[in-house]
């Protein structure tokens, strides 16, 4: 059944299924994409102590990195409805894939074991416990599988240790929670080792029938493995010792499966592994130097900012469309190997990538330069740029030829200055559409070429200051004007169009610049790509 109702800028599309703190509705978003939208009951809202749980989960849910996960993408109240914005995952939950296609083995086991403890992995590292990891909270995504609801599940009860015992779904629960005591990240790992051996047999570990006889089999019996892949039993008994202190870590976890592998590397094991995905081709053109590719610095110009321009108005539409796969249960899945090479690209060669396009900023280019410096930090990027300075760096990857919409999520970590995405670029000619905001909640579209004055095709205009910002832009496919547009926070701010020599597909990435005087230090916490709408 459709629904009309808009909360918080997001169009309620249909419902996709109810739980114990209220609806989860299938989205539209402002940018015109899809997301996963959960309504909590308007009587929990109500409760100022529940306001108060909620703002502290949402705020340790977004620092999740985004490894096998539906990362946050928004939080907030509307009226007496609280919500919560995730990524929507088109694809079955594993309880689901198991009651109809039957429980999985070999690789396509091994990738579920390895993608859901890089999930929590991601979890645990951002000082979160999910507390209900159960087989429905875990969607198989056709890029392997995801966890969604990380963190949620205390929001429905109170702060008391006797709650936590409420807190989960029994037959997954852990023997402390069972007997309502403090959780820590290990109540996740036996969770874990339940979630795959129903995943594995298609039964529950400790047996069904009434909640109380399954609590007391989970803290007095020992879990039945027979029927499991012999190659996973152990990790798995381990992960279910009765005692917590002994239960391996999920990075432990990680260890035992892939031979110590990284989150971004182990991530890239499931894709290969769940999709029978075959490895990334370099694109035909030759590249230039390292620097130039994957990046470059440019000194401010007397003029930065630039002349104003009369963009005209153009209006499109969008949409989260993706290009399909097939269901990793119909495709023959490989084993999970050891020293699996996580797909990383040399500098100067750009990748023909599988859409969307999602960074872990793991291949992009790191290091310092006369105007300043690139580096990984966790999860994300951060540019540190000098005064007088502007530094730009490529996503490794090609833009679509269709026209890309880009998006990141960054946050002003010091000093003074603008920062933000660009696409239809050039390293090497250092032609580019810049997309920027800067600490003043100041926005703009400025088309720019190294060595020259930029051009502002939009801005400055205000916008609502916040900490962080997530700006997505689209540029089309070119000819003989391109459009463009420009979103914040997920509310439309500008919709142009370059029809002077503008410019075609080429390169995206990311943006900052200092203000005069000023150093800037901005973090990118996420960058995506995708064709725009209609391929």
């Amino acid at each position: 059944m459709n629904d009309d109702r808009v909360i918080g800028g997001y169009a309620l599309r249909r419902l996709l299924g109810r739980g114990g703190m209220g609806e989860v509705h299938l989205a539209t978003t402002p940018t015109g994409g899809l997301a996963a939208i959960k309504l909590i009951d308007p009587a929990l809202a109500r409760d100022p102590a529940f306001r108060r749980r909620f703002e502290r989960e949402v705020a340790a849910a977004r620092r999740v990195a985004r490894f096998c996960t539906a990362p946050v993408l928004d939080a907030g109240l509307d009226g007496d409805v609280a919500y919560l914005v995730t990524e929507y995952v088109k694809g079955p939950d594993l309880a689901r894939a198991v009651r109809e296609q039957g429980p999985l083995s070999g690789g396509n086991l091994e990738a579920l074991a390895v993608g859901i403890a890089t999930a929590l992995s991601a979890i645990h590292g951002a000082g979160v416990i999910h507390r209900d990891l159960k087989p429905a909270n875990v969607l198989l995504s056709p890029l392997g599988p995801k966890v969604i609801d990380f963190g949620i599940a205390q929001l429905a009860g109170h702060d008391s240790l006797a709650s936590q015992a409420m807190l989960g779904t029994p037959a997954f629960m852990s023997p402390e929670q069972v007997r309502g005591e403090p959780l820590t990240p290990a109540a996740d790992v036996f969770a874990w080792g339940g979630v795959i051996v129903f995943a594995g047999t298609g039964r529950l570990p400790f047996g069904g029938g009434a909640p109380a006889e399954a609590l007391y089999r989970i803290t007095q019996d020992e879990v039945r493995l027979d029927g499991l892949d012999e190659g996973i039993q152990g990790v798995v008994r381990r992960a279910l010792a009765k005692d917590p202190r002994v239960r391996p870590s999920a990075q432990e976890l990680l260890a035992d499966l892939v031979g110590g592998t990284r989150l971004a590397a182990a991530t890239e094991v499931v894709e290969r592994t769940w999709t029978g995905s075959v490895p990334m081709h370099p694109a035909t053109e030759a590249a230039g130097d390292a620097a130039g590719r994957w990046g470059d610095a440019e000194p401010l110009g007397a003029g930065d900012g630039g002349a104003g321009g009369s963009p005209v108005l153009k209006a499109g539409a969008l949409s989260g469309r993706a290009r399909r796969r097939r269901w990793p249960w119909v495709v023959a899945g490989g084993a999970v190997v050891a020293g699996v090479v996580a797909g990383v690209m040399l500098p100067g060669v750009l990748a023909a990538p599988r859409w969307p396009y999602e960074a872990g900023f793991e291949a992009w280019d790191t290091g310092v330069s006369e105007g300043g410096s690139a580096r990984q930090a966790g999860s994300g990027y951060e540019l540190s740029v000098k005064p007088g300075w502007r530094l730009w760096k490529s996503a490794p990857v090609a833009e679509p030829q269709e026209g890309v919409v880009v998006s990141a999520t960054a946050r002003l970590r010091g000093g003074a200055g603008a920062y933000g995405v660009w696409c239809h670029g050039s390293a090497r000619s250092g032609d580019r559409y810049e997309f920027g905001v800067d600490g003043t909640g100041k926005v703009s579209i400025v088309k720019r070429r190294t060595g020259t004055d930029g051009v502002t095709l939009y801005g400055p205009a205000a916008v609502p200051k916040t900490a962080a910002y997530r700006v997505v832009a689209e540029c089309g496919s070119g000819g003989d004007a391109v459009g463009l547009r420009l979103w914040v926070n997920e509310q439309l701010v500008a919709q142009v169009s370059d029809g002077d020599s503008p410019y075609g597909p080429g390169e995206a990435g990311v943006h900052a610049a200092s203000a005069p005087g000023q150093t800037v230090h901005v973090s990118f916490e996420s960058f995506a790509a995708r064709p725009v709408a209609g391929t």
